[in-house]
């Protein structure tokens, strides 16, 4: 039975700038995290999303959490473990609320509402991850959030339940684990079916801002290096990395 190694803090400034400093530390004395090895905080200073975007959460709320992995891919694969974490943190949701969907590239939605973001960071060495922290913002017991906030959403407002946010938190690692071995044994168009299978807005017209234009697009899939595919009304085609569009 997997026993997920996970520490629990009551304040940090940010998971993943602590999982970076633990990850320093060790390299001092030449010891290596277990796979896996997981931070939780009940709350955090200078919690941030993508970009310089920050992340709001109510102390003790909701789960705040970075886990280290070891991923045996290239460099040029790195889109691979979006894929792999992401598909995790829904199975998960999926036991609590359903028609749980990923907006590109690694948002979780529930009922067109942000329930979870992700923050992936990748150390590379050569042609090679050398490691990977993934952060895990996700909405659980809060039931009021900043009006600035477009779409939040919690479990709490769901399903009106209250959860145990640590009990929470070692369900996800467990679950990564079982998915884990997808990734490392190269299983890619598994992972590629299953997340085109539950992509946010996948083959639906929408409004998108694609340079500096906006355009009537339905999102088609994604390419190897996780740039998002769509298409137009006209047939023409388009590739976007994660700042050249803006979902309407």
């Amino acid at each position: 039975m997997f026993e997920p190694t996970i520490k629990f803090r009551e304040v940090t400034r940010s998971t993943n700038q602590d999982m970076k400093d633990l990850i320093e530390r060790n390299k001092l004395t030449n010891n290596e995290l277990p796979e896996l090895y997981t931070l939780v905080a009940g709350f955090q200073e200078a919690g941030r999303g993508q970009g310089s975007n920050r992340w709001f959460s109510d102390a003790g709320e909701n789960i705040l959490a970075t886990i280290y992995f070891r991923p045996p891919i290239s460099a040029a694969e790195q889109f691979r473990f979006n894929q792999f974490f992401s598909i995790s943190i829904r199975q998960f949701l999926l036991k609590y609320v359903p028609e749980v969907e990923i907006k590109w590239s690694n948002d979780i939605y529930v009922e067109g509402k942000k329930i979870a973001g992700i923050l992936i960071e990748h150390s590379v060495c050569g042609e090679r991850l050398s490691h990977t922290i993934a952060g895990i913002g996700l909405n659980v017991n809060q039931a009021d959030f900043p009006p600035a906030l477009p779409n939040p959403v919690s479990l709490f407002q769901l399903t009106g339940k209250r959860y145990d946010v640590k009990t929470l938190a070692r369900e996800i690692v467990t679950k990564c684990a079982e998915n884990y071995e997808k990734l490392q044994k190269k299983q890619f168009e598994e992972l590629d079916e299953e997340y085109l299978g539950c992509l946010y807005r996948k083959d639906v017209f929408a409004s998108y801002l694609i340079n500096n234009q906006i355009v009537c697009a339905k999102i088609t899939g994604t390419d190897r290096y996780g740039r998002l595919l769509l298409v137009d009304r006209d047939g023409n085609a388009y590739c976007c990395c994660l700042k050249e569009i803006v979902f309407q």
